[in-house]
């Protein structure tokens, strides 16, 4: 088992973390670490993993995905001008 020390600042912040966000991140950080080891590695900076999973989990809930293709039931108005060479200008 690969144990990594990560400092106090980043496990106050994952245990402040509400438990469905924190299973989240563990995911997302336990997909990286075995993604190190597979390509021969161990992953350097714990912290760094950890703060950019919980900014990925952010991110997530700021942009949920939406279906406002499949709502809209108009069509973008085009205009596409007919190229006229020179000469048949």
């Amino acid at each position: 088992m690969l144990m990594v020390k990560i400092s106090s600042d980043t496990l106050k912040m994952i245990n402040k973390l509400p438990k469905k966000k924190k299973e989240k991140v563990d995911a997302i950080v336990r997909r990286h670490v075995a993604a190190c080891q597979r390509n021969g590695f161990d992953p350097e900076n714990l912290d760094r993993v950890y703060i950019e999973a919980i900014e990925m989990i952010d991110l997530e809930v700021k942009f949920p995905d939406t279906d406002a293709d499949e709502s809209r039931d108009w069509e973008p108005a085009r205009h596409y001008d007919q190229y006229i060479s020179p000469k048949a200008a």
